[in-house]
């Protein structure tokens, strides 16, 4: 009962980041350790689960996504197919090794939250082709990253949609969040089919990941994105030197 409850309480508040930036696995991934399961067991049952985290961030950012629909399609076609490569290599990495690299995926998590924003000179925003090009390369490398483990991949796609959409932060997260959510179905089912599932805990986590996914993007409304960095940075990297110091 007490495990249940503590699944649900971490689930709730991993699908709140979920809806904000994108931290389930960051937040999911040391619970999930801290009960038994081994790594690569634990990232692919936190990919099953956060598709209930999906499905709530996408109701709740219905409002952000109209009139953005084709835009939001696009990115998840192209974002999705590096999703399925990095899958494909989640499926082949071996416990040992995807402990050992784990650590540096969230501390470069947050250090990148952390990091200021720098504002471009108006002389600079008129991007080349090559740039754009670039852009749009990143948003299937990063669906690649999401596919393999995702810690913070919510937080990169956030800084490539802000130069390739622009506009208002609420949009291009909600865009991120429908991504995530088609990114989020892909790999699922190829975990399913390929790797074993912790089913036990899918329950309270699906349950927690819902409700908390559906309140992100209304928190997004209100609250400064810049408050919401700082602190998930400051726990990312305290968490990256406690599972590096467990893993070495």
């Amino acid at each position: 009962m007490l495990s249940t409850a503590f699944l649900l309480s971490m689930s709730l508040l991993a699908g709140i980041l979920t809806g904000i930036i994108g931290m389930a696995s960051l937040t999911l991934y040391p619970v999930l350790i801290s009960i038994g399961i081994a790594p690569v067991t634990a990232n692919a049952t936190i990919t099953v689960a956060t598709v209930g985290a999906g499905l709530g961030t996408v109701i709740s950012s219905l409002r952000e996504l109209k009139n953005h629909w084709r835009t939001a399609i696009l990115v998840a076609l192209i974002s999705t197919g590096g999703s399925i490569l990095g899958a494909l290599i989640l499926i082949h990495s071996s416990n040992t090794g995807f402990k050992r690299i784990v650590p540096f995926f969230i501390l470069l998590a947050g250090i990148l939250l952390l990091r200021p924003n720098k504002k471009e000179p108006r002389s600079n925003l008129r991007q080349s082709t090559f740039i754009v090009t670039v852009n749009w390369l990143s948003v299937m490398l990063i669906g690649l990253y999401n596919g393999f483990f995702g810690a913070a991949s919510g937080l990169l796609m956030i800084a490539v949609l802000s130069k390739v959409i622009g506009g208002k932060y609420a949009t291009y997260n909600a865009i991120r969040n429908f991504a995530s959510f088609c990114n989020n179905c892909v790999s699922g089912i190829m975990f399913i089919c390929l790797l074993p599932i912790q089913w036990s805990v899918i329950g309270p986590l699906l349950i927690g990941l819902f409700i908390g996914g559906y309140i992100g993007p209304v928190i997004v409304r209100y609250v400064p994105e810049k408050v919401i960095k700082k602190v998930v940075g400051a726990v990312a990297i305290i968490l990256a030197l406690v599972l590096g110091w467990q893993a070495y």
